[in-house]
């Protein structure tokens, strides 16, 4: 993450557990999609850095959620909010047990956190997030 990320990051508001912490955007068209809610809501659209294909999406100076392409063909765009957790493995196991479908197993993001990806015994997609220290 870019000082400046950080540094907006740190301006943030820190969820706790079980607060909804962080909305994405998976399109299937990244630049439509940037201006269409740049557009729209006045967002201002940054790079995460790094070298990861990342939009941040800015009000003023707060990081109000990410854009990314989806990664799989035939998947429809979608927003997709995720869930701050104590631990994210633990939560990804317990959501299985509980009938959902953990569509990406927890991983790191660098400089970011550990996220997983499921969906509910009902068809919803959400995350599950822990940020890193």
């Amino acid at each position: 993450m870019s000082q400046e990320n950080q540094t907006a990051s740190k301006e943030n508001h820190c969820p706790t557990t079980g607060e909804f912490s962080w909305n994405e955007l998976v399109s299937t068209d990244v630049p439509a999609a940037r201006k269409f809610y740049s557009s729209l809501f006045g967002w201002q659209a940054a790079p995460f850095g790094g070298g990861a294909d990342y939009t941040l999406f800015k009000q003023g100076d707060s990081l109000v959620g990410g854009l990314v392409q989806c990664p799989k063909p035939g998947v429809p765009a979608h927003w997709l909010p995720y869930v701050t957790v104590d631990d994210v493995d633990a939560a990804a196991v317990r959501a299985k047990s509980l009938g959902a479908h953990v569509v990406a197993e927890p991983f790191d993001v660098p400089t970011v956190g550990r996220i997983a990806v499921l969906i509910d015994p009902q068809g919803a997609a959400i995350g599950l997030f822990k940020p890193a220290m």
